[in-house]
């Protein structure tokens, strides 16, 4: 589950590896599990918009193909400012 907070396993403690933790060993160890504001930070610093028709953000795998086959430097949405 992505989201720890919802969902049927959000009652569930568990580390990277998938072992169940209870709730003390869970707190003792979370900050070692998840990502610090600084990670976000990084993340987000790689994350930059492309808008230019046909080309693709750096953290964006390029499709094989477009939708209905179209190729990528259709122009799916139209930008105005």
């Amino acid at each position: 589950a992505f989201n720890r907070r919802i969902g049927e396993f959000a009652a569930i403690h568990a580390d990277p590896a998938g072992a169940v933790l209870d709730a003390a060993a869970w707190e003792r160890r979370r900050e070692a599990f998840l990502p610090t504001a600084e990670d976000g930070a990084f993340i987000e610093s790689l994350m930059r918009p492309v808008r230019e028709r046909g080309r693709f953000a750096s953290w964006i795998a390029p499709p094989k193909t477009g939708i209905d086959s179209k190729p990528g430097d259709f122009e799916y949405v139209r930008l105005f400012e």
